[in-house]
């Protein structure tokens, strides 16, 4: 401990970032913390950080590379979890965007950073005699992407830039859409085939999945690569191609967790695309994840964002919607708990309650009070200046000011939300057993609770029981999750972050274990320490129909779309022995409203046999937050979570 003090110190402990970074190398390369210390070199100037980096020789059609070891100093809250528009890169060459600068400070500062990323392609080309490679890399400075090779190398030399830079969880965005163009005029002169630019994908999502472990965030698959294919377009057409077809079919033949793949659909998907897209997910990768763009264009469009804009429409990370290209949105800064403003319930405060509406307004005032500090602590964030984004990111340039600072065309702040199943079951298990049965009192109940069911397994095996609960298709149980989210919905809706930007937030979020893991038990009959609920999902129901109705009449409005995803298992011989009805009973819950959709397709068995046996299974993998990882590379509780949950949703509760 005394070693990590004074390393800690070495370090510097007003950089934060430094030593998160330190330790993910450490991680991500099992070495010892002294060595990644030693390694690990930070530079607070961008031409000094590519003229050291290190640069690995061109592989087989592209040339990729990121220097673990080197990357970018800040010194505040790193803004990431976002996209560029690849499409923008693939239109604009480096002399374009220096023709956008004019004369101030952010456009020197801007210009000094393009000779940076100039030198970079200059010691790039001196490792590489393909003559495909050094074109394509000197086009970057002075011309438009003109081919489909092109721009695949275009693509990913600005990736790697986000990438060496210390941005993470970057996003890839609708790639079928913007390689279009490119494909059919190659196809059309006879530069590729559909085999040839299939095997260049190829090697382009393995080149993207090449650095996984460095990549990876919070836990191992957690990237934010994912690539978007389909979607409507402006006219409220369905878009989609033949690459909306290959990236799929690669990622079935892949079967990499990472990158992955999101499709967007509505009910005019073709049949043939979601068959292909079922057949993908079957394999267990956990892709593509559905967002139905029927439900969510619309709260977009609502909540201010242009119709374009809208249509255009990417995720952050995992599931959030995200303005591709044109957004400073933080969607992820921080979770929501829904379960937080009980946890230090008193008997005190209980006192006088005589049904379940005084119950919900006691709830809302504790929230008030734990919404305050929420604020508080979020509106404290203070971004590092960020050059390289404010260079790709509209409308930075035409504002002359950093990202930072508010320059982009959107500045929200984004919000998951954890553990509303679960306040949600509370509320009904209070209902049931202290207001309707009169089997115990509140203040009964509330200690009860407090000492985590101890010698009371007897009213723990009745909430259990209890099948009345979140996901049903019931009205009296989507009224009280609506008036729950309407409640938080308008305590945000009235005011401004500090770049003059809205708030939003979500349902789901990756903080079901971390956020439970001190959290006393719950009035729903979990116990200390217990995960909360994940997504939109319930373990005490048995009916796929159901819990799709249930998301489907959920509000969603306002601002309550910052990722909103059904979560649910399934086995691998459910689908196999009724594909067609899974197909069409997908192809009716995009029509019936559904807002995001993904499942785990394994058996418990194989699930629980790989926790005893890793080494027999060092390729299974599995859906985890809104990303797919393999299954060996989880902490252990959430590999238990996960059989716990397969074996819940096979009808097996041991």
């Amino acid at each position: 401990m005394a070693i990590k003090s004074v390393l800690k110190k070495i370090i510097g402990k007003k950089n934060m970032y430094r030593w998160y970074y330190i330790k993910k190398i450490q991680r991500c390369q099992n070495i010892s913390l002294t060595k990644s210390i030693l390694s690990c070199k930070f530079y607070d100037n961008y031409n000094k950080l590519f003229s050291k980096v290190s640069i690995e020789k061109s592989a087989k059609s592209f040339i990729y590379s990121i220097d673990k070891y080197k990357t970018f100093l800040y010194k505040d809250e790193l803004i990431s979890n976002l996209m560029i528009d690849y499409e923008k890169v693939l239109t604009y060459s480096l002399k374009d965007y220096k023709d956008m600068l004019s004369d101030d400070d952010f456009s020197t500062d801007e210009s000094e950073l393009i000779k940076g990323i100039e030198c970079l392609i200059d010691r790039e080309i001196s490792l590489t005699d393909q003559k495909d490679i050094i074109d394509s890399l000197n086009g970057i400075k002075s011309r438009k992407a003109n081919s489909f090779r092109d721009a695949l190398q275009r693509i990913l030399f600005f990736n790697q830039l986000l990438w060496q830079t210390g941005h993470y969880l970057n996003g890839l965005g609708r790639l079928d859409l913007i390689l279009d163009k490119y494909y059919k005029s190659d196809l059309k002169c006879r530069v590729i085939t559909r085999e040839s630019a299939k095997e260049l994908l190829k090697e382009f999502l393995e080149i993207l999945h090449k650095d996984y472990y460095f990549k990876s965030n919070s836990l191992y698959g957690d990237t934010g690569q994912i690539i978007i294919v389909g979607g409507v377009d402006s006219t409220n057409r369905y878009f989609y191609n033949d690459l909306s077809y290959i990236f799929i079919e690669l990622m079935e033949e892949l079967r990499l967790p990472d990158p992955k793949v999101l499709l967007r659909v509505n009910k005019d998907i073709p049949r043939d695309l979601m068959e292909l897209s079922v057949k993908c997910i079957s394999t267990g990768i956990g892709c593509p994840l559905l967002a139905n763009d029927s439900v969510i264009i619309p709260k977009l469009i609502e909540f201010g964002y242009s119709k374009l804009d809208a249509y255009n429409y990417g995720t952050a990370a995992c599931w959030e919607p995200y303005m591709t290209g044109k957004s400073f949105d933080q969607n992820n800064l921080k979770s929501i708990s829904f379960m937080e403003p009980l946890r230090n319930l008193s008997n005190e405060e209980l006192n006088g309650i005589n049904n379940l509406d005084e119950f919900v307004d006691l709830y809302k005032r504790l929230f008030d009070k734990y919404f305050d500090n929420f604020i508080l602590e979020i509106n404290n964030k203070r971004f590092n200046e960020d050059l390289l984004l404010s260079l790709f990111i509209d409308d930075c340039i035409k504002n002359k000011k950093d990202i930072s600072e508010g320059g982009s065309k959107y500045n929200n702040y984004g919000f998951t939300g954890v553990g509303l199943s679960n306040l949600v079951n509370c509320l009904l298990s209070i209902d049931k057993f202290v207001f309707l049965d009169k089997k115990i009192t509140l203040t009964e109940f509330n200690t009860i609770r407090e000492n985590n069911f101890k010698n009371h397994e007897d009213l723990l095996d009745e909430i259990e029981n209890y099948k009345y609960v979140y996901g049903m298709d019931e009205d009296e149980i989507i009224d009280l999750t609506n008036n729950i989210t309407q409640y938080v919905s308008d305590k945000f809706k009235n005011i401004n972050n500090p770049l003059g930007g809205k708030y939003k937030f979500g349902f789901s979020a990756p903080s079901y274990i971390d956020l439970a893991m001190d959290f006393p038990a719950s009035f729903d009959g979990r116990k200390v320490g217990e995960p909360f609920n994940v997504h939109i999902s319930s373990d005490n129901i048995s009916s796929y129909t159901e819990l799709f109705n249930f998301a489907s009449r959920l509000d969603y409005s306002v601002n309550r779309f910052n990722g909103n995803v059904i979560d649910f298992f399934v086995t691998p011989n459910f689908i196999q022995d009724n594909f067609d009805k899974f197909v069409d009973f997908l192809l009716l819950s995009i029509d019936n409203g559904f807002f995001e959709m993904q499942m785990n397709v394994i058996s418990s068995k194989v699930l629980i046999e790989a926790r005893k046996h890793p080494e027999k299974y060092p390729n299974l993998i599995v859906r985890v937050w809104g990303f797919s990882a393999y299954f060996k590379d989880l902490p252990d509780e959430y590999k238990d979570y996960l059989i716990e949950r397969a074996l819940k949703s096979e009808g097996n509760s041991n």
